[in-house]
This record gives C-alpha cells, sequence and structure tokens, in this order.
C-alpha cells in the first residue's frame, strides 16, 4: 500500500533535523524576507522606505520640497536599482509559479478554451450511425 503524505513528510522533517537545517522540529521557512532600506530625506530628516519605483519618495520630494528626488534622498536610484537586480535574478532560475511555459494566465485561459472548443468539435463532427 502507498505511503501518505504524512509519513513523507515526516521523514523529511527528521533528516532536516538531523541535518541541522530549520527550526527545533525540521520545519524550513517557506521564504526569508530582507529587511527593509528605509532613507532619510536631507532637508526634513523624515524617514521612508525605498522601493523598486520610489513613488513615495519622489512624491515626498516634489510635493513637500519642490526638489529632485536625487536632492533629497541621496543613493535611493541606487538602492532601487538593486532591488530589481534582486527581483529580476529571484525570477530567473526558480521555476516556481511564475513559470507557467511562458504564458499568462489570460493566454492559458485561451488556450485551455480552444483546446476544449476542439475537443467538442470532434465529438460533433462525426456522422451519426443508422440503426
Amino acid at each position: 500500500m502507498p505511503e501518505s503524505n504524512k509519513g513523507a513528510n515526516a521523514r523529511r522533517l527528521k533528516a532536516n533535523r538531523a541535518a541541522g537545517v530549520g527550526d527545533e522540529t525540521g520545519r524550513l521557512p517557506s521564504r526569508v524576507k530582507t529587511e527593509a532600506i528605509m532613507i532619510c530625506c536631507e532637508i526634513c530628516k523624515s524617514e521612508l522606505k525605498v522601493t523598486k519605483t520610489n513613488t513615495e519618495l519622489k512624491l515626498h520630494a516634489e510635493g513637500k520640497h519642490g526638489k529632485t528626488l536625487e536632492e533629497c534622498f541621496v543613493g535611493a536610484e541606487g538602492h532601487a536599482k538593486e532591488i530589481n537586480a534582486r527581483l529580476e535574478a529571484g525570477k530567473k532560475g526558480t521555476g516556481g509559479k511564475s513559470s507557467g511555459g511562458g504564458l499568462t494566465k489570460a493566454e492559458q485561459k485561451k488556450k485551455n478554451a480552444d483546446g476544449a472548443f476542439d475537443m467538442l468539435s470532434a465529438g460533433l463532427a462525426g456522422k451519426k450511425k443508422k440503426k
């Protein structure tokens, strides 16, 4: 009789504990988050988080001070480039959910619908049998 997932998981956790990986029960964290990069405004000393697009930082610099991003937050563009580079590096070799054969959800839906229509039309195209 085949083994259940419970047994396979127990073996995996036992191996993790023996190898010293994970927490005390052998569970691995699903994702390790990196610390958010916070940067201070040079003019008003308010601290904001650096993101991929730095939208908040740009709005702060232009709206509150009427200056450019680099005048208010020195080095913010470099931090944003690092974040984007890390995200791109994570996407390339993972083979996870994001790499679904290169098709978007809309393209997959269309492909599945076309396949179902082909199967339906193939079944309807045959001649009826005479009794």
